[in-house]
């Protein structure tokens, strides 16, 4: 059987309680690489729904955000190769699918819809840059015969 802590903190103190039954959650492991002398937190669930979401909501930013950048990148670069595109839209619908079955539950649906519609954008900017970069090895490829 598992071990769970509940830390509970106040204006004026911390108390940690010691919680041996299933906590239902959020299981998050902490990417935190600082070095500090302490307690060293390898998971941690998270129960309370704002936090829950509010972690989310962060971790999805970041995500989303290094998707633009890529994009961003990809659009204003002329060599791409399809072939990374393709495997950056598995990875895109990879996601989709992590948002649906695990992030779903945790988050207000329009949120979610709103998500997958912004996922779905940069899913169809790749999609128009591999048609494009198809077209342009095409018509490069025929004229030099």
């Amino acid at each position: 059987m598992s071990k769970y802590y509940a830390i509970i903190k106040t204006s004026n103190k911390v108390e940690i309680y010691l919680n041996e039954s299933n906590v239902n959650g959020f299981h998050i492991k902490p990417q935190n690489n600082i070095e500090y002398e302490g307690i060293e937190v390898s998971k941690l669930t998270v129960i309370e729904p704002l936090l829950i979401e509010n972690v989310l909501k962060r971790k999805i930013t970041n995500k989303l955000d290094a998707y633009l950048k890529y994009l961003y990148g990809v659009l204003n670069d002329d060599d791409t190769d399809p072939d990374d595109l393709n495997l950056v839209i598995n990875d895109l619908q990879r996601y989709k699918q992590i948002i649906m079955n695990r992030y779903a539950k945790y988050l207000d649906p329009y949120y979610i819809r709103m998500l997958l519609s912004k996922v779905k954008l940069v899913e169809d900017e790749l999609k128009r840059k591999i048609k494009n970069t198809q077209k342009q090895n095409n018509y490069t490829a025929g004229h030099h015969r």
